[in-house]
């Protein structure tokens, strides 16, 4: 396992997320194409952006005791390409 822990709002879920994307050797660019969207968006999150739905679901998960963790694994060895040339 590559990381783990308790995600308590928008920051963790950040850190989460761009260590999944490291250890998938993704930069944000090839992440935000293969999700349709733009590098831009993939760094707000990963920089712990908040916005009003993450707000709200993480006051949510306070006032009612939810905890969130999340764990990255590390890349499968079928996952790993040899660099081109």
């Amino acid at each position: 396992m590559a990381a783990r822990g308790e995600v308590k709002g928008p920051e963790g879920l950040g850190r989460m997320l761009q260590q999944g994307r490291l250890v998938s050797g993704l930069t944000q660019r090839d992440l935000a194409e293969k999700l349709e969207t733009d590098q831009k968006y993939i760094w707000g999150l990963e920089s712990g952006k908040n916005t009003i739905v993450l707000e709200r679901i993480f006051a949510i998960m306070r006032e009612t005791g939810i905890r969130m963790y999340m764990e990255v694994d590390e890349p499968r060895d079928d996952s790993w390409e040899a660099p081109r040339e």
